[in-house]
C-alpha cells in the first residue's frame, strides 16, 4: 500500500480502439483503471492460447489487486478492449489515503476478498486451459449422453446450497440445470464464487423441490467447473455423494422417462 505524502498524480482518461491491449499479464504496472465507456476482456495465457476470464463494462474496475500487493507482484491477467473504450486511470496513492482511514477490520475483509478473487481467477484459467487441451486432443466419440452411467434429465430448477457442514444461514441460490441419480449440473452466479470456495473437491448440501412437489436434500461434490458463455454464471459439474433412501426413491420417480 502506498503510504507516502508526495504529490498525487492527477486522474487521466485514455481512449482505446477495439483490440488494443490495456494491461499485459506479467507487467509490474501500478495504475488502477475504471471503465467509463465500452467493454474490455480479461484473459490469461496458457501456452499460445488466450483463456478468457471475464468481460467487464461501464463502471467496473481493473487492476484492483494493486491495493493488495502494491507493485511487488506482476499483473495476474491481461486486459484488451473489446470495442472502442474510454478508461479513467488512477494512481494508487490517490485511493491509498482513503484506504488508510478505513477501520482495520474492514481492511482485513477487503484484503481477504481480493486475495480470494485472485485465486479464483488462477483456478478458472487453469481449468479453462485444461478443458481446451482435452477437447483439442480427444478423438471423435459418441455423444456424451450415451456414455453416462445414469439417465439424466434436463431441467431448470431453483435450489439453495451451502458448503457441507455449515448452517443454513450460509445458503446461496443456484439453479439445477440437469439431474440424474449420480450427479447434477448446478449454475451459480459469479458473486457466489466470491463468497466461498467453489473448486473441484468442494462438497455442498443442496436443497430443492422437485416438479413432483417432493423435497430433495442431497450432498454433492464438484468435479468440474466452467464459465458459461455469458460470463455471468459458473456451471458446476457435481457428483452426488449422499442421498437418503427416501430422497433416492423420490428422485427415481421424477427421473422415470
Amino acid at each position: 500500500m502506498n503510504k507516502g505524502k508526495e504529490k498525487i498524480p492527477p486522474i487521466v482518461r485514455l481512449h482505446y480502439k477495439k483490440g488494443d491491449l490495456i494491461v499485459k499479464e506479467g507487467d509490474y504496472g501500478i495504475s488502477i483503471y475504471k471503465i467509463i465507456d465500452g467493454r474490455v476482456g480479461v484473459f490469461t495465457q496458457a501456452g499460445d492460447q488466450d483463456i478468457s476470464l471475464a468481460t467487464l463494462g461501464q463502471g467496473e474496475i481493473i487492476g484492483e489487486m494493486v491495493f493488495l500487493y502494491g507493485d511487488t507482484e506482476p499483473r495476474s491477467a491481461s486486459v484488451r478492449a473489446l470495442e472502442a473504450s474510454e478508461i479513467e486511470v488512477w494512481h494508487p496513492a490517490r485511493l491509498s489515503r482513503e484506504y488508510d482511514q478505513i477501520p482495520g477490520t474492514l481492511k482485513y475483509i477487503i484484503d481477504q476478498t481480493l486475495g480470494h478473487l485472485l485465486r479464483i481467477n488462477k483456478v478458472f484459467g487453469l481449468l479453462r486451459a485444461r478443458e481446451k487441451a482435452e477437447r483439442d486432443s480427444a478423438p471423435p466419440s459418441e455423444p456424451l449422453t450415451s456414455q453416462r452411467r445414469f439417465y439424466r434429465k434436463e431441467i431448470d430448477m431453483l435450489c439453495r446450497y451451502r458448503p457441507a457442514g455449515t448452517s443454513s444461514e450460509k445458503s446461496l441460490i443456484g439453479r439445477i440445470k440437469d439431474l440424474s441419480r449420480g450427479g447434477l449440473a448446478l449454475s451459480v452466479e459469479n458473486s457466489n464464487v466470491e463468497k466461498c470456495s467453489h473448486i473441484p473437491g468442494d462438497k455442498f448440501s443442496i436443497n430443492t423441490e422437485l416438479p413432483t412437489d417432493k423435497k430433495l436434500d442431497l450432498t454433492a461434490e464438484i468435479v468440474a467447473i466452467r464459465q458459461d458463455q455469458s460470463d455471468k454464471n459458473v456451471l458446476l459439474g457435481m457428483n452426488i455423494t449422499h442421498l437418503t433412501e427416501h430422497d433416492m426413491k423420490n428422485l427415481g420417480f421424477f427421473l422415470m422417462p
